[in-house]
């Protein structure tokens, strides 16, 4: 009985020295207890941890409206991607909520990764993964009317607006920049969380919308700055009119700003009305155009990476546009609320000023000019 006393007194003596020694040496006790609560905390799930209105507030849709975009694109995710299941990987769900919620633009990108458990250069891999997903889809949510019962309604749509006949599209230029990475500058050390970037850049963005604000066309070029294209040249070089040359929207229109040339596709404000009939046109137009800002400016305040700088290549820049153009018309479709599209976006004011600031010259208004009096002549 005496030796197993002396033997309970022995146990409790090693762990009164190994709780000294614990004290002793506090940074190496710090990290056992670090790496056993890191096993043990489960990772962050913003669809369960959070409450409604701030997961909107951060992710810019609600939860059912993000549950059904993880849906459209998880199963390709993981097949482009597949890799073995290694420890501490990101789910696909995550992957997909850190990328949306980065092109939010509602805080820095650091606290993006901080609160899903990665590094930044695993955010950046991440969203460049999903945006290239997401890109690819654009065939099926990005298009223009193809048959004469979508053609008729988008116009009819239009036509409810302010009388203005024949419309099938509204057409809006800016710019975005964006800021490639310098891979010969690149800092391999693994401390260093950020990469080196070399002097940022601008591509020429040029959507035409629907009534609905529904994205229908979209075309992104890189700025030559030797080149320094107008609008209206850029406008040139678009799938969208030479679609219109081709007669694919026989008897249909496009509306632009006053930036863009006149055209017999694309009609534009008439600068200087002399009566009333072309005032009369000038009005119906400006708010039937508003459609194409409004579009704008809903992206832009859904996705607020748009307004400051998109950081990749190139081609990495252009995949990023696509697939937040795709997801804005997912929210239209879904008519999420997650942003006020009544309260606090303008018409009538663009978030973007356009890529070109000089005015064009006069251009082709005969066909204007005959509209004008056929469906706008004072009475």
């Amino acid at each position: 009985m005496q030796d197993i006393q002396i033997f309970e007194r022995s146990l409790k003596d090693f762990e009164y020295l190994k709780d000294f020694q614990s004290f002793l040496n506090p940074k190496i006790n710090g990290r056992i207890q670090a790496r056993h609560m890191k096993k043990l905390r489960p990772r962050f799930n913003p669809l369960t941890d959070l409450n409604e209105h701030k997961f909107r507030l951060k992710y810019r849709y609600t939860k059912e409206n993000l549950r059904r975009i993880i849906e459209i694109v998880r199963d390709d995710l993981e097949i482009e991607y597949f890799e073995p299941l290694k420890r501490e990987q990101v789910p696909i769900d995550l992957q997909i909520l850190s990328a949306i919620r980065l092109w939010g633009g509602t805080e820095h990108p650091k606290l993006t990764a901080i609160a899903h458990g990665v590094s930044i250069r695993t955010l950046a891999k991440i969203t460049r993964r999903v945006a290239s997903v997401l890109s690819s889809k654009a065939s099926r949510y990005i298009r223009m009317p193809a048959t004469l019962a979508e053609k008729e309604r988008i116009m009819c749509s239009f036509q409810a607006v302010a009388n203005m006949p024949q419309v099938i599209g509204a057409l809006l230029q800016t710019t975005v920049r964006f800021q490639p990475e310098n891979s010969a500058t690149e800092d391999l050390d693994a401390e260093v969380p950020y990469p080196a970037f070399t002097k940022e850049e601008e591509l020429h963005l040029q959507i035409v919308c629907d009534a609905a604000h529904r994205i229908r066309d979209l075309d992104i070029r890189l700025i030559e700055k030797h080149l320094m294209l107008t609008d209206t040249e850029m406008f040139g070089m678009s799938k969208i009119k030479e679609r219109f040359e081709q007669n694919e929207f026989r008897g249909r229109i496009l509306l632009g700003n006053e930036m863009v040339r006149c055209s017999s596709s694309l009609f534009t404000p008439v600068r200087f009305p002399r009566n009333q009939s072309e005032e009369l046109y000038n009005h119906a137009h400006s708010i039937t155009y508003a459609s194409a800002r409004k579009c704008l400016n809903l992206l832009v305040s859904r996705f607020g990476i748009l307004g400051t700088k998109i950081q990749g290549s190139h081609g990495s820049a252009k995949q990023t546009i696509t697939a937040l153009s795709i997801l804005h018309n997912m929210a239209m479709d879904w008519a999420d609320p997650s942003i006020d599209t009544e309260q606090n976006i303008s018409p009538f004011n663009s978030t973007f000023f356009n890529s070109m600031g000089r005015a064009p010259k006069s251009g082709e208004d005969n066909n204007r000019r005959q509209f004008i009096k056929t469906h706008f002549a004072a009475q």
